[in-house]
């Protein structure tokens, strides 16, 4: 699991200890040399990650920032749409959930199928 945000890297050692979760990467702007919604970041964390394309799920609250990108890249995204808005562009994500428990749920659900 990757985070990629768009803040710096001394405020995201500090919100990491406050969140609890331990990712496998964290690619900020201040790495990527941009912030979201260029691709920089994503094509930094997917560099890390030695992972192609079809293997790579994005889920991001923000549309703009999150899905429109990661759709640019070909990559499965998930809308974590937690105000129910409406999408403000025509892309489209993949998956459409309305709160984080829910991915956690379809993630699993995922997992559970590919390994049957």
């Amino acid at each position: 699991m990757v985070l990629i945000t768009n803040t710096d890297d001394d405020i995201i050692k500090e919100t990491e200890k406050t969140i609890g979760v331990k990712f496998d990467e964290i690619v900020t702007a201040q790495q990527a040399g941009a912030y979201k919604p260029s691709h920089k970041g994503f094509h930094l964390a997917r560099e890390r990650l030695s992972l192609p394309k079809s293997e790579i799920w994005h889920a991001g609250f923000g549309f703009k920032y999150d899905i429109v990108p990661a759709t640019e890249l070909g990559y499965t995204t998930v809308w974590v749409n937690r105000q129910g808005e409406a999408r403000p562009v025509n892309v489209k994500e993949t998956f459409l959930v309305g709160d984080v428990q829910t991915l956690v749920y379809l993630m699993q659900g995922i997992e559970v199928s590919m390994r049957e």
